[in-house]
């Protein structure tokens, strides 16, 4: 760790005082700028503008040729769309389901609805923050003596994973905090370098966002802490020091979880609601591990998805040891962290798809991270660890592909290595769950009302259910809906419709409230509420004059009986 001033050289009378001891007092660098690697804004605009268009134009293939999209992004498109253009339009759209965070950063795209129910929007809604991401990877290499050749080698073989390009293509809210995790372990490296105490300060705020737009990322923010205050202790930095920059570091993150949590009590009426609610949250997970299955899977995951990992752990582990490089040793527990945490969820209940390939991404970043610092480690070798490291990143392409078309617990994994190796359209394709992809019964129906209805909240729906149709029309507001007055007032317009809609849009959905309600005018076979337009997923019924939903029975004379 360097120092703002730098004693000059030795004289007779002038003692050799060891590093240790110059920093002893004196850990932080306040006030000016310490010795650091020069400032490259156009470098990094460079680096962003490639990666975005990059990842944006492999998204519109992916996405708007191919349509493999997850139906996740959808929903919290409309979600999206809803804060801006329901009626009415209110940020409760947002719901607690998500990280706020998730949705609300992703929300401006939405400002303009011509734009929002077209597919291209779904890939800018994670490209810009996997471009950010590689902005602070480049910024890393730099700090790490990489030269500029061997820097631009390893972003390009990075980006060229299949695992990353999916999810940085595709819209996946993954991408968002795990962007701002890089940021933090970013900031973090340049203050062990520099001694800057304000990289500590932007590593709290890049972990406070980090927190609101993925939950799991609080896991690697109290590792940082840790990592934080041993790094001082050990340089030695007295109690208080210590004291007050972990205070300051954790200080962004515990306001902003506490707030939330104060929001969910107040709206909920559960404090823990934003943890037992989370879409990614499960009381009861779908299949069962022994600790030999669990240990075998997280191993899969380690080597289909981040092999790299497999070197890198074992030399951060070793370099800490052994020759006292503390910044690699907690490095090392970091990325033992994200190998560990999907087992940890199973035991804990805490996911109900825990060993998903997607959990393998945090393992690819921070491996990567950890491999910049052993580069930087290793002073004149840094330019052959940097190179092992791109031919690391280049081997596991074709080896992580290849892997995704079997790999047994994933999401589009599979879809998205058929799209890339035959080069045709994955509508109608199935997951290896079994789920359909493809957004053709959306769009159809989208275009059908968007053609066709004009009056402002004349469909009840679920939007639960039929988030896809509501952003594909653009037009949240013709929708009656459960984010317009709360669930009570759905539920009376879902008992009595005819004084509220002129139209209901059921989905096959088995969670669908209106579906469940209505299983007969679902399926196109009620004769009192005619079908509009269907698809094989949709149902569009007009609602007639008078329409009772329960009829009662008819009054038989005295002397029948009822059948």
């Amino acid at each position: 760790m360097s120092l703002t001033v730098e004693p000059g050289p030795p004289t007779p009378s002038t003692p050799v005082v060891a590093h240790r001891d110059r920093l002893a007092g004196i850990v932080q660098s306040v006030g000016r700028r310490p010795v650091d690697v020069p400032r490259r804004p156009w470098e990094s605009l460079l680096v962003f503008a490639f990666f975005s268009l990059a990842y944006a134009w492999f998204g519109y293939w992916l996405v708007v040729q191919q349509h493999v999209v997850g139906f996740e992004s959808l929903d919290r498109l409309n979600r999206a769309l809803m804060i801006w253009h329901n009626d009415p339009a209110k940020l409760s759209a947002l719901g607690f389901d998500y990280p706020p965070l998730a949705t609300l950063l992703v929300s401006p795209l939405t400002l303009v609805p011509a734009l929002a129910r077209s597919l291209v929007i779904v890939p800018l809604t994670s490209a810009f923050f996997a471009a950010f991401t590689m902005v602070v990877l480049n910024t890393m290499l730099r700090r790490a003596t990489v030269a500029a050749p061997l820097r631009v080698a390893v972003l390009l073989a990075l980006g060229a994973n299949p695992l990353l390009a999916l999810y940085a293509a595709g819209g996946a809210r993954h991408i968002i905090w795990m962007c701002f995790v890089v940021a933090a372990l970013g900031a973090l490296f340049a203050w062990y370098v520099t001694a800057d105490i304000r990289f500590v300060m932007i590593a709290g705020l890049a972990y406070s966002v980090a927190a609101l737009a993925g939950y799991s990322s609080l896991l690697w923010f109290l590792v940082s802490a840790v990592l934080i205050g041993a790094v001082l202790a050990r340089m030695g930095a007295d109690g208080t020091e210590v004291e007050g920059t972990t205070i300051g570091f954790a200080a962004p993150t515990v306001y902003v979880i506490a707030l939330w949590t104060v929001f969910n009590l107040l709206l909920l009426g559960n404090p823990i609601a934003w943890i037992t609610s989370a879409s990614d949250a499960s009381t009861a997970l779908t299949e069962s591990f022994t600790f030999v299955e669990l240990a075998r899977h997280t191993g899969e995951l380690v080597l289909f998805g981040a092999p790299i990992a497999i070197v890198v752990l074992p030399a951060l582990v070793f370099a800490g040891l052994a020759r006292a490089n503390t910044f690699a040793l907690w490095l090392g527990v970091l990325l033992a962290v994200a190998v560990l945490s999907p087992g940890f969820a199973v035991v804990l209940g805490l996911s109900d798809s825990p060993m998903a390939m997607r959990n393998a991404l945090p393992i690819l970043l921070l491996a990567t991270v950890g491999a910049i610092w052993l580069a930087r480690s290793a002073g004149a070798g840094a330019t052959l660890v940097g190179a092992l490291l791109v031919v690391g990143l280049l081997l596991s392409v074709p080896w992580t592909l290849q892997a995704m078309k079997s790999y047994q617990h994933q999401n589009l994994e599979a879809v998205f290595a058929a799209a890339v190796s035959t080069g045709q359209s994955q509508e109608g394709a199935r997951t290896l769950d079994g789920q359909v992809v493809g957004v053709v019964d959306e769009q159809a129906m989208a275009a059908f009302i968007r053609d066709n209805v004009k009056r402002t909240g004349s469909i009840l729906t679920d939007n639960a259910q039929t988030y896809a149709v509501m952003l594909f029309t653009g037009r949240p507001d013709l929708f009656f809906d459960r984010v317009d007055a709360s669930d009570g007032p759905w539920q009376e317009a879902a008992a009595d419709p005819v004084a509220h809609v002129d139209y209901l849009l059921l989905s096959t959905s088995d969670a669908d409230l209106l579906t469940k309600r209505y299983p007969e005018a679902a399926r196109g076979d009620d004769p009192a509420l005619t079908s509009v337009y269907r698809t094989e997923r949709y149902t569009l019924v007009a609602v007639p004059p008078g329409f009772d939903p329960d009829p009662a029975p008819p009054v038989l004379p005295e002397d029948e009986e009822a059948p």
